[in-house]
Order: structure tokens, then sequence, then C-alpha cells
């Protein structure tokens, strides 16, 4: 067996790299010997999963068209079902991105849509231990924390694999040397014309002349950094799920954040806030202003995030709300009889008789009341109708999204919703004409 076998099947059996419920792999393959290494050990391991091979041609080198018609004839020679994709990177990336970056993003939206294709689960690509390098320091000069240091872990949570990851970049060219892999070269590696070529071909060469087993001595702390890493997705996802199904997406309960270590805290942050529309992500500045905000901040204090976004401290919750939406009203407001002065709304309320020309702004309940917006979790139940979510009903009626915010809901002394704006009175708190009731009048301040 070649030692490169060895090491391959020793990655996937030591990591479980295609497991049991693995439908097929989609091999990322490029044409260089990384990945016809990979592919070529695919066609001779004989490997109990289907396999096929997904090319991009970027467009961006002259030598482009030759590689894809070059990895085409090889796929055909050995039986290999290929799929190409012709991305015009250059026409289409958008302003403020980098080629690598957008290229990547590109890339890997075309090989979940051939994975995808063929009902595959899995997806392989060609990185080996110097690229983990690699990828280590461009994180580290990055000023990226313990993830960035986990580096390229040998499997995501998307389920890419990384096969080659405990191989070198010198076995690897031995290996297609002495065995006849053929493979293309892409002369633009060895061009100092971006921050990963300069790492690549200036500075890693000089830190191997002072350690020449660097590249161990980084894949040794890179899998403990993502050892940590699993380790505080784990606590995330455990603290996420013991908040319950109904929590708002926006918001987290302050008494977790307060008594919680900063480590798990401050991924909590970011996995929250990364999931919000519109949302880039938490930096590192941003994250610990939060928590300076949640240690020391009052009610309603905030601090300004990026893409529009503030973090807004409640009675018991973080909020993560956008600039436009501060006319909701997120924490339930006691009101009395009398007018009430809520966020930018003037609440009325006084007592009256029920008549069928005042019912839809009448409700009977008992004082402790309270006005807020809705929440996700909110149901209400309107005279002579079945209960829907207020969510349903504001979709039924075309109640715009920028305008929900308005829509005020009444609830009781146990935030079970009374009466909503514009529609009426719920469930048992429907009043019966002739009889005593609360009116209620609500108008925004101008």
């Amino acid at each position: 067996m070649r030692n490169i076998d060895k090491l391959i099947y020793a990655n996937i059996e030591k990591n479980s790299l295609l497991p049991s419920d693995c439908s097929g792999v989609v091999l990322a393959v490029s044409g260089g010997s990384d990945s016809m290494t990979l592919l070529d050990f695919f066609i001779r391991a004989e490997l109990p999963v289907p396999f096929c091979v997904a090319h991009i041609n970027h467009g961006l080198r002259v030598e482009s068209d030759e590689e894809e018609r070059f990895l085409i004839d090889y796929c055909n020679a050995n039986g290999v079902v290929i799929d190409v994709f012709h991305a015009d990177i250059p026409g289409t990336k958008p302003n403020g991105v980098s080629v690598e970056e957008y290229a990547r993003s590109v890339r890997y939206d075309f090989f979940d849509k051939i994975r995808k294709k063929y009902v595959f689960s899995h997806i392989a690509t060609a990185h080996n231990k110097n690229d983990a390098t690699e990828s280590f320091f461009m994180n580290l000069v990055r000023g990226s924390g313990i993830h960035g240091a986990a580096g390229l872990p040998v499997s995501r949570q998307d389920n890419v694999i990384r096969p080659l990851l405990l191989c070198e970049k010198k076995e690897i060219l031995l290996n297609c040397e002495e065995n006849g892999i053929p493979f293309v070269t892409d002369q633009t590696n060895f061009e100092n014309i971006c921050t990963r070529n300069i790492m690549r071909n200036e500075i890693l060469p000089k830190l191997r002349e002072i350690n020449p087993r660097l590249d161990d001595a980084v894949f040794r702390l890179s899998d403990l950094a993502n050892d940590d890493e699993k380790y505080f997705v784990k606590k995330v996802e455990e603290a996420l799920f013991s908040f319950g199904k109904n929590r708002q997406k926006n918001e987290l309960p302050l008494n977790f954040l307060k008594s919680n270590e900063k480590a798990v805290v401050s991924r909590l942050l970011r996995r929250v806030f990364s999931e919000l529309p519109g949302a880039s992500g938490l930096t590192f500045a941003q994250t610990n202003d939060i928590i300076h905000l949640v240690n020391t901040g009052k009610t309603s204090d905030r601090t300004l995030l990026s893409n529009g976004y503030y973090a807004v401290l409640g009675y018991e919750m973080l909020r993560f709300v956008k600039s436009g939406d501060f006319s909701r009203i997120e924490e339930p407001l006691a009101i009395v009889e009398g007018e009430n002065i809520c966020g930018k709304f003037s609440v009325t309320l006084k007592r009256t008789v029920a008549e069928k020309s005042n019912v839809t702004s009448c409700f009977c309940a008992d004082l402790p009341l309270f006005v807020r917006s809705r929440k996700a979790s909110d149901k209400i139940r309107l005279f002579n109708r079945p209960e829907k979510s207020v969510r349903e009903l504001f979709i039924d009626h075309k109640i715009p999204s920028e305008k929900r915010g308005d829509m005020l809901l009444v609830s009781d002394i146990n935030d079970v919703p009374v009466w909503l704006r514009n529609f009426g009175a719920s469930g048992d708190f429907i009043p019966v004409l002739g009889e005593p009731a609360w009116q209620i009048s609500i108008h925004e301040i101008t």
C-alpha cells in the first residue's frame, strides 16, 4: 500500500469521514497535484460509496480552458462522472469583496449544487497539512480567536471533508511522481500577488527553517483548538435548546448572559446575531461592548452594532433591534386608567359601556394590564372566529411588516393576549353589549 494511502485511510477511519449513512461524495477537483491525488485515491480505493467530480473553470487565467479539457479527458478515461461550471468571477464579483473570497463562495455553492443533484451527502476537498498551516497563520494575522486557530478541521458540520489533511505537500508531489499521476500547475501560486501567496512563498519557508516540523506543530495546536471549539459550540447549542422553541430569534435571556462564562456568552452572542436578517457578524470589539452593556447597563440602554442593528437591554432580555424597529414595544409596559405614554404612543384607557359602535375598541379584563408589541408565540381568538396566531392574522389582512410594530397588544398579568389594535378583544375578554367594559384608544405622538 502506498504511504499516501495509509495517511488517507488513517484520516478517514480516525475521524469517521465516510460514515455508514454517507450516500456519496462530490470531489472538488481543480487538476492540481492535491486534487488529482484525491481523485486517484477514490478511483483505486474501491470505497463503498459513489463519487463524482466537480470542477470550476474560474476564467481567471488563459490556461483555465486547457485545464478543464485535461480533467474532462482524465475523468472520461477512468469512467468518472464530471460536472463543470464556468464562473464569471470578474464580471459578477460584488464591490468590496476580494476575488479570493468571492471565488471561494462560488466554488462551494457549485459543489453543494452538485451534491444535491446526485443526492450525495458529502463534499471532499483536497486541502493538505501545509494548507492547514497557511490557514492558521492567515487567521492569526487577521486577529481571529480560537475558531481561527482551529484552522482547517478534517470535517465540517455541513459534511465537507478533507481526506488529505494528514498529508504534506512534498508527500503528495512524490506520490504523483512515483505513480505517474498527471496534474496541472497554477503558476500564479508562485507569484506574490495576494496575501496567501506571500505567506506561502516567503513567510512560511522562513518559519520552517526555524522549525522543520512547523506543520506538525501547527496541526497539533489546531487539533486542540478544534476540540475546544467543538466543546463551546456544544455549550451554545445546549443553551439555545434550554431557552425553548418560543424564544424570539433576536433575543437572549439576561440571567443566562450574566451568569455564564465569557467564552460561552461571546460565542452565543455571535451565533444569534449572525442568524439575523442582513447581519454580517459581530466584531471582537462589538462583542465586548455587548457584554459590558449586559453587566453594567440599565433597562433601555443600547449599543450600536453593524448592519443597522442595536443591542438593547430589556428587563429580562437582551434584544438585537434594527434602528427602524424602535417603534416596537419589546417589554410589556403597565397601563392604568387615563392616558399612558408608551414609547411613541399615547394609550388612553377609560371605563365605558360596550356598544356596537365601539365594541372593537373594548374588552373586559382586570388590572393590572400591559401594552406591548406582538411576540411570535402570541395567539388570539376573535369573536366568532377560530384561534389563530397574530402573525397569521397580520398576513391574512395584509398588514405591511413595517406597520406591525404599531399594532399594539394588551396583555394581562400572565402575559395572555387580551386585545389587539384594530382587531378587538380575544376569547374570554370579549365584551358583552350593554355591559361595562374598558375602552382603549391608541394614538402616535407627533
